[in-house]
């Protein structure tokens, strides 16, 4: 038997975040800097192991299992069974063939196992190979709701043995290392996909070095491996990499040559990279208005090219590309602080980098004033505002004075759309808060903040301080029955209470009644999806009542999902829940998406998963 394949190591180094001329240490730390980890893909015990355990700075994807100090992980082949058949009759010995062992499939490889977050090395069982590829391929990215991204990420991470069928292009190793890119866990994705295994074909295990190499703007190491790529695989996307080496080395004439190459090809339209190709090649009146699908690539043509950054930038960037962008030094302080923002909501940065870059922006003194009054008119809703309120709440001496700022904060986080990365950043404030009854008015934000920061006690300490008062003081009662049903879902009030139900639907008795019973019904459902029982007369009063919102499922994807968990698929199940709920946590999923999905995560004994899943998707939507 050959040896396993070889262990490679690299440090990919990188880091730093410049926001208003202050430099923030370790912003690519999640994406960009790591050691490479050991690689396995032989069944343990055919290779030595490491002697020390790697390092890795990415965010937690759990401690080595299975007695492998880290590196990639294979499922133990199955012990070979004795023989039960009887001797002939005729008395003669049976004949045996010897057949050579076949290599192991690499597609099992990976880096958690059940204890670190695995979902089972048999989670493929019951699924075919076929129907794991495409379940795989129609995961959502980037992923928003964090629940919902660790998840996808465990289900791409785990350590398990295929499902049975043939083979190809795509395989299910190269899928799995496509979406944790596309998530942005580059980190995760190159231990993953590093070395390649030579029996598979797919583009990503050579893009997938070649764009990181770009990203951390190591050109002649990117143009290294496209040159390398070219000689095998002459494709539109090495030609259209040809283009920005060749010309970014003032070879103008090979430069013209790949430019001609891809175009011949049929390389397909793609404007914006025409006009990076103009810049770059020294047309001046080359105009550069949008990057397109903003790869890599063309970032890293623009930046070659000394073009500033269109305008559409944070828009179109996936979350790898917003971590070089929040460390761009040649964009301003404002679009890099944009970028930390959309990275870490995307978690492909760590929230605490989001925190640094909040308390490092700069901000004069004279300005604050006239910043502070248009926060509290709702009239700046920038990542410079953010920014303010985040220095001010860790400046503030008195419990009240922070409260009301953390609801500030809060306001400012749900019309941007930046709740759960903004809770995160204020994990540390909410912790040292206080509730006193001065600070009634910011309750709902402390505790919605609190239950999105995973802070459930904090939540929980502040609902019973406001159950505590008298109900018509500062409507102390109104807004302890407005949290109630977030405090259910997150397992903080026990069972299901009809009371605590009519006093939340008497809260919200001045709301349109269709509007009223669709948030019921949204709510029943979320309720049932975290597994908690709710009475059959709550949901007979809706019958009759217009509920209406919300996206329709694919039909596929919901069939499908049914199937799954009906069938214990759990690799399968997890899947399609996923691509069911999209890539905002629920947030425009109906009633019915959201209940096939979360009872389809339970049935496959991944009920805490669906509890924390269902509460982000409340907290997501309002309540």
């Amino acid at each position: 038997m050959r040896d396993g394949p070889a262990h490679r190591r690299r440090r990919l180094a990188g880091r730093g975040i410049l926001l208003a001329g202050i430099t923030l240490q370790a912003v690519l730390a999640a994406g960009f800097d790591l050691q490479a980890q050991p690689i396995r893909l032989t069944p343990p015990g055919t290779e030595q192991r490491p002697d020390t355990p790697p390092q890795d700075s990415t965010p937690p994807i759990g401690q080595p299992g299975m007695g492998q100090p880290g590196g990639v992980q294979t499922a133990p082949l199955a012990s070979p069974q004795p023989s039960t058949e009887l001797a002939p009759p005729n008395g003669k010995s049976p004949e045996f063939v010897i057949q050579p062992l076949s290599a192991p499939d690499p597609s099992t490889a990976g880096l958690l196992d059940d204890t670190n977050g695995g979902l089972g090395a048999d989670m493929w069982q019951g699924t075919s190979r076929a129907q794991a590829v495409q379940s795989i391929g129609i995961l959502p990215a980037p992923v928003s709701a964090s629940a919902l991204r660790d998840l996808q990420r465990r289900l791409l991470l785990t350590t398990a043995q295929p499902p049975a069928g043939s083979g190809g292009t795509p395989s299910l190793l190269g899928l799995r290392v496509e979406q944790l890119y596309r998530l942005g866990q580059i980190a995760a994705a190159e231990q993953l996909g590093t070395p390649q295994p030579p029996d598979l074909k797919d583009p990503i295990f050579r893009q997938m070095p070649f764009e990181v190499a770009l990203l951390k703007n190591e050109l002649a190491r990117a143009c290294d491996l496209a040159a390398a790529a070219l000689r095998e695989d002459a494709s539109p996307y090495w030609q259209k990499a040809a283009v920005l080496c060749r010309y970014s080395a003032k070879d103008i004439a090979g430069g013209d040559l790949a430019l001609s190459l891809w175009r011949d090809g049929g390389g397909g339209e793609d404007p914006a990279f025409n006009a990076l190709a103009a810049a770059l090649r020294g047309d001046a009146r080359a105009k550069v208005e949008t990057l397109g699908g903003a790869s890599p690539l063309h970032f890293a043509m623009l930046r070659t090219a000394g073009r500033p950054l269109p305008k559409d930038t944070l828009d179109v960037a996936p979350p790898a590309l917003l971590v070089a962008l929040a460390a761009y030094d040649k964009a301003d302080a404002e679009l890099r602080l944009n970028a930390a923002e959309r990275a870490v909501r995307y978690g492909a940065l760590p929230a605490e980098l989001l925190a640094e870059a909040y308390a490092a922006a700069e901000i004069p003194e004279a300005q604050r004033a006239a910043l502070t009054a248009a926060i509290a008119g709702g009239k700046d809703k920038s990542a410079r505002a953010a920014a303010y309120l985040y220095q001010s709440a860790r400046a503030a001496g008195d419990a009240k004075t922070r409260a009301e700022l953390v609801r500030r904060a809060y306001d400012l986080a749900m019309a941007r759309d930046l709740l759960l990365p903004t809770a995160a950043a204020y994990k540390p404030l909410l912790n040292n808060l206080v509730p006193n009854e001065a600070s009634i008015a910011a309750a709902p934000a402390v505790i919605r903040m609190a239950l999105a920061a995973g802070e459930t006690g904090t939540a929980r300490l502040w609902r019973n301080i406001l159950m505590a008062l008298p109900p018509e003081r500062d409507n102390a009662g109104e807004i302890a029955a407005e949290a109630w049903p977030l405090l259910l879902i997150a397992g903080e009030d026990g069972d299901w209470r009809d009371s605590r139900y009519e006093a939340w639907l008497a809260a919200h008795k001045d709301m349109p009644a269709a509007q009223r019973n669709a948030r019921a019904a949204l709510l029943l459902s979320l309720a049932e999806g975290a597994g908690i029982a709710v009475p059959t007369e709550r949901w007979d009063s809706l019958l009759n009542a217009a509920v209406t919102g919300g996206r329709v499922p694919p039909v596929a994807v919901w069939r499908n999902l049914l199937r799954a968990s009906e069938a214990k698929a759990k690799g399968e199940t997890v899947a399609l829940a996923l691509a069911l709920l999209g890539p905002n946590g629920g947030l425009d999923a109906d009633g019915q998406s959201l209940a096939t999905a979360l009872g389809a995560l339970r049935n496959v004994g991944l009920a805490a998963e669906a509890r924390q899943i269902a509460l982000e998707a409340a907290l997501l939507r309002g309540f």
